[in-house]
């Protein structure tokens, strides 16, 4: 209902094909929130799908991000 008046609808995450280029992205440099934009999600949903696939991640310094509750080496 809400399409036939013209509604914009959310979009509903990333295509597989999409997550395997916002990896190739990710990994040229790229941060979350300009692969996010360049792919039109939010940078979470690129974090999420990056963690889903096992991809470790950058904080905002480009150091390796340090989940909670992993041992400290």
């Amino acid at each position: 209902m809400l399409h036939r008046h013209g509604v914009p609808m959310r979009r509903r995450g990333l295509l597989p094909e999409q997550v395997d280029d916002a990896i190739h992205l990710y990994n040229l440099g790229w941060s979350l929130a300009r692969v996010g934009q360049h792919l039109g999600v939010d940078h979470t949903t690129v974090l999420n799908k990056l963690r889903e696939r096992g991809i470790p991640t950058r904080d905002t310094h480009g150091h390796p991000r340090i989940e909670a509750g992993a041992p400290m080496e």
